[in-house]
């Protein structure tokens, strides 16, 4: 039998935190389209128990789960903007960071034929 997962005891506050936001701003959206539980769990394909976990923002649930949810609500735009790249200011600082001081260009073999 598998060991259950540790992370809901494990996780730093921030991701706890984080998790538990998430599923209360998912509950508010459902709420304000007078949705209920089992309607939105029944659209997005997954169990009553299953979309409860997500509104608690429980860590061990999956994050299919939470998108399928955002999906059913007809939030899609707000799965392409949870992790975009062009929002990660620290991310395109080290990129930048990175890049070489000069360029050196590519001795290519000339042929002599025309």
């Amino acid at each position: 039998m598998p060991r259950p997962l540790q992370l809901s005891e494990t996780a730093p506050y921030a991701v706890k935190h984080g998790a538990k936001r998430i599923g209360e701003h998912i509950a508010l959206a459902r709420k304000r389209r007078r949705l209920t539980l089992r309607e939105i769990a029944s659209k997005a394909g997954i169990s009553y128990d299953t979309a409860r976990a997500v509104e608690a923002g429980n860590l061990q649930t999956g994050l299919g789960a939470y998108l399928a949810m955002l999906w059913a609500m007809g939030l899609e735009s707000e799965i392409n903007a949870f992790v975009n790249p062009e929002r990660d200011d620290e991310g395109k600082q080290l990129e930048v960071a990175r890049l070489p001081q000069r360029v050196r260009h590519r001795k290519e073999r000339l042929d002599d034929e025309f």
